[in-house]
């Protein structure tokens, strides 16, 4: 798929750390918004948001991706709010640099893409993938979603592949759908994909339910 320059937000772990990743990116052609001021005293808050007259930028519209870079192999420090931030907007998050192993189940560990600075292009480029892990998960929620009240709960699996320029979508859940329901399904998941690529109103969905050989398309 062809790509573009992103729009990418982000925060680092230490004051200062994320200034080299942060000027290869803009060089590259990238937007580049910022998770801490840039004066000396709103430089050290843990959100731009805190400061006066400052707002989140995950506010801003049709942001593609938040990168937290990370100067050491520490825990992960209250400069980096902004990586929670991303998993909790459904944005896609890089982390660039070293992760406490001690750490496994926080939230650097759930990052679509960890890279070395080298790498952080391309890292973002993955992350941002319309069949990347944050894509597999956005469209799960949407269609458990679009399912509510209409089937039983949703035990939803979501399986999505580029083909050519074209992404395709499976979707398995647990009780056989109505056409209602899958009419329901089809424009969930298509509005779900409509941040991650252009091809969003012709993506093709095809619903299973686990019962063998019964699909709807």
């Amino acid at each position: 798929m062809r790509r573009r320059g992103l729009k990418i937000v982000m925060t680092e772990s230490h004051t200062g750390g994320c200034e080299p990743v942060a000027g290869e990116l803009t060089a590259a052609g990238h937007s580049v918004l910022r998770c801490h001021g840039g004066s000396a005293v709103d430089s050290e808050a843990p959100c731009v948001a805190w400061t006066a007259g400052g707002a989140c930028p995950l506010l801003a519209p049709d942001v593609d991706v938040v990168v937290d870079v990370r100067t050491g192999a520490g825990r992960q420090t209250a400069r980096e709010q902004g990586a929670m931030c991303a998993l909790v907007a459904g944005v896609p998050l890089v982390v660039c640099g070293p992760v406490d192993t001690l750490g496994a189940a926080g939230t650097l560990s759930r990052a679509d893409v960890v890279c070395g600075p080298a790498d952080v292009e391309a890292a973002c480029h993955r992350a941002f993938s319309p069949v990347g892990p944050t894509a597999h998960r956005v469209v799960a929620r949407a269609v458990s979603r679009a399912l509510a009240g209409v089937t039983a709960p949703a035990d939803v699996h979501v399986d999505l592949t580029a083909r050519e320029s074209v992404v395709v979508a499976d979707i398995t859940v647990a009780a056989s759908p109505t056409a209602t329901g899958f009419r329901r399904v089809r424009g969930a998941v298509r509005t779900a994909l409509a941040p991650f690529t252009p091809t969003w109103p012709y993506v093709p969905v095809t619903l299973y339910h686990r019962t063998p050989g019964i699909r709807h398309e």
